[in-house]
């Protein structure tokens, strides 16, 4: 078994650190880092890829902690509407961050006249980098800790004031077989990059993303069953699969032509 004994939250003198908050600022930056680097191969001036970042931001945080209000004690929320404010805390679903991005990433193209499909293109490959980055701590944290195991690379959280029990048993690492499936679907993203028609890259993420977090979710062992045996993760992977998978059919049968970069 491999022991974690990490503190997430340490202080520097009277300061506290949040490692979760902090990795997902990492995360974000060096995927808009990675935007905006990628932008002119879309004809996307620098400008309105920074604008649509912008609105992607705010997108991520209001749509991750809605999602995660609404699946966790909403009426308890409700009653105290000003604790669905508190974004620095933690407490946010990966899932309503994406379709918050997605909203408000469609609502400014919408505002800039810009073509949706390219401006998602161009987010596909960085959303599984910065989401990996976002994932280092949610492992060493113990949040999303899985269900118990015998393996040999089985984690025992150690730390009391760890997310995790720290009950001496060893569970699944599933915090890092996401991080991994992250980055196998940016790197294969990255070689299809240039290579089909505008709008498939981001329907082949949705699709990849939506497969690895159904099949991760069955160790995740803070995760309650609500139906037919399933989480609430892997009911919305199920639902993104019927939307996404012949949407993106259609969009490759109606666009065959291949995106052209720009020189």
């Amino acid at each position: 078994m491999i022991r974690i004994n990490w503190n997430p939250l340490p202080y520097l003198g009277p300061i506290p650190i949040n490692w979760y908050g902090l990795t997902f600022l990492l995360g974000f930056l060096i995927g808009s880092w990675l935007v905006i680097r990628w932008a002119p191969r879309y004809r996307i001036p620098q400008k309105s890829a920074e604008g649509l970042l912008a609105w992607v931001f705010v997108g991520v945080l209001a749509g991750a902690r809605l999602y995660f209000v609404v699946q966790n004690d909403f009426y308890s929320y409700a009653a105290e509407p000003w604790r669905i404010l508190a974004v620095w805390g933690g407490r946010r679903a990966f899932f309503g961050g994406l379709f918050g991005a997605i909203l408000a990433a469609y609502l400014y193209c919408r505002r800039i006249g810009l073509r949706f499909s390219t401006a998602a293109d161009l987010f596909a490959p960085a959303i599984p980098i910065g989401a990996a980055i976002g994932r280092i701590s949610c492992g060493l944290d113990g949040m999303d800790y899985g269900t118990p195991t015998s393996l040999l690379w089985g984690v025992v959280y150690t730390n009391p004031n760890s997310y995790a029990p720290t009950d001496g048993v060893g569970r699944h690492p599933d915090q890092f077989y996401e991080l991994v499936g992250d980055l196998i679907i940016a790197a294969t993203l990255l070689r299809l990059r240039g290579k089909a028609a505008s709008g498939v890259l981001f329907f082949l993420y949705l699709i990849s993303f939506a497969i690895l977090r159904f099949f991760v979710f069955f160790v995740r062992g803070n995760a309650p069953v609500v139906a037919f045996g399933l989480k609430n993760a892997q009911l919305t992977a199920l639902a993104i699969l019927v939307l996404a998978i012949p949407a993106l059919i259609l969009r490759a049968r109606t666009h065959p032509e291949r995106y052209r970069e720009a020189a």
